[in-house]
């Protein structure tokens, strides 16, 4: 069982995977945008966030770069959860976050369930 903090501004999209993962047996946060994030982040000490990109206020990469600033933060895993393709770009972007990897959006829930889990074993 893990702690997953879910970052998307889409309710159905968090109402989701809060439902696919806690069925799973984790515990689940969830956050509308970066600056409920990174509060939800540094209260809650989530070992894994689940994090789409496209937030309104706060970006996804600016909440990256202060979630990586702050001691208490800065190793949380962070997985994207995007429908985006993999690009060179976003494999760029991703090492320079230390993200550790990609969810599919939308995803089956095994897969969504595998991939949670299989990003916490890295740790």
């Amino acid at each position: 069982m893990a702690s997953v903090l879910v970052v998307d501004d889409d309710p159905n999209t968090r109402l989701l995977v809060r439902t696919v993962l806690s069925y799973a047996g984790h515990i689940v946060f969830e956050a509308a945008d970066g600056g409920q994030a990174l509060a939800a982040a540094k209260s809650n000490a989530p070992q894994l966030i689940l994090l789409d990109l496209s937030l309104p206020g706060m970006s996804g990469p600016e909440f990256l770069r202060a979630l990586r600033a702050d001691p208490a933060t800065k190793a949380t895993i962070v997985a994207l959860y995007t429908a985006s393709a993999m690009s060179p770009a976003l494999a760029d972007f991703m090492s320079i976050y230390g993200v550790a990897g990609a969810v599919p959006k939308p995803s089956e829930p095994g897969e969504l369930i595998a991939a949670v889990e299989r990003l916490i074993k890295k740790d």
